[in-house]
């Protein structure tokens, strides 16, 4: 799953680089801001799966319940938590990485996605 996902970044950015240079911008932009915050909810899963695992082997599926509950909690709290920062700080975001009009109009086109694609990658 991991290598499919990112083999369908990098189709997207070769089929982006013949749209031209300002959608090559902004989807390398989206791009950034996707492994940004993808990076967060990997740290959970990598915690949780290592607990979980040490609960099951140490017989206690009660306690890797509890942390599956707790991760699940958690994840569904960062990804509103994500979201919600680029919901509110859509244009402060946006003009920290350009100023060129032509990137900031293509990357607005695309924010809705990408808020709903943090939502799923996030969960």
């Amino acid at each position: 799953m991991g290598i499919w996902g990112w083999w369908a970044f990098d189709i997207f950015t070769l089929i982006a680089s013949y749209q031209g240079p300002n959608v090559i911008a902004a989807q390398t932009i989206l791009r950034s801001i996707g492994l940004m915050t993808f990076m967060l909810p990997v740290g959970f899963t990598s915690a949780v799966s290592t607990l979980v695992g040490n609960s099951i082997g140490a017989h206690r599926p009660d306690l890797a319940k509890q942390y599956y509950s707790t991760c699940f909690v958690l994840g569904l709290g960062v990804s509103f938590v994500q979201v919600l920062i680029l919901v509110i700080g859509c244009d402060s975001i946006v003009h920290s990485f350009t100023t060129h009009q032509d990137v900031i109009d293509q990357l607005l086109l695309a924010w809705p996605v990408l808020q709903i694609f943090v939502i799923f990658d996030t969960t």
